[in-house]
């Protein structure tokens, strides 16, 4: 457990590093967390429905391709790739908050990953870790199989209920306290 919290920590300072040494004029410029979009988006007024449609396709297509790949030889190295891969992502994310929001940053971070995060996690977790196969030595292993992806479906789409209701007003909230400083 410590060497994978090692890594972790790793890849995220990585991420850090990365963004402010090679992505500084992009994400204080260009990028999506600068202050035109971040009025923009506090700013906005969305339909619930139609959001929460764009939430469930974008989330679907990555779950999707999580599934199809967890069924392939990938599975047994493919945890330690998503973790690597998230919190590299993660750091690179907190430091364009960061360099944009100030430390509002962290606080923008923290919220466009709770609390709907923790669903997302649990699916992906669930979907890797689980062997499927076991499921065929018990009585109706069909049966069993569906109630676990259906199992990570719901967990997903309750991610995407959160992410859409509570998720989109959290950010809007952090999104105006920024624009105000």
């Amino acid at each position: 457990m410590k060497k994978e919290i090692a890594v972790g920590t790793c890849f995220v300072i990585a991420g850090i590093l990365c963004t402010c040494l090679f992505g500084y004029s992009y994400f204080t410029t260009y990028g999506f967390l600068n202050a035109y979009h971040m009025n923009a988006f506090a700013s906005s007024q969305t339909d619930f429905v139609t959001l929460l449609g764009n939430i469930v396709w974008e989330r679907g297509k990555l779950m999707l391709f999580l599934a199809i790949l967890s069924l392939t030889a990938l599975k047994p190295v493919m945890p330690l790739i998503l973790r690597c891969l998230i919190c590299f992502t993660c750091g690179i994310f907190l430091a364009a908050c960061v360099m944009n929001m100030g430390w509002l940053g962290i606080v923008f971070f923290l919220v466009s990953w709770f609390p709907h995060g923790m669903f997302y996690i649990a699916g992906i977790v669930l979907l890797l870790h689980v062997d499927v196969h076991r499921f065929y030595n018990r009585r109706n292993p069909v049966v069993k199989k569906t109630a676990f992806y259906m199992g990570i479906i719901v967990l997903v789409l309750a991610g995407c209920m959160l992410e859409a209701s509570v998720g989109t007003k959290l950010l809007k909230m952090v999104a105006n306290a920024v624009r105000i400083s």
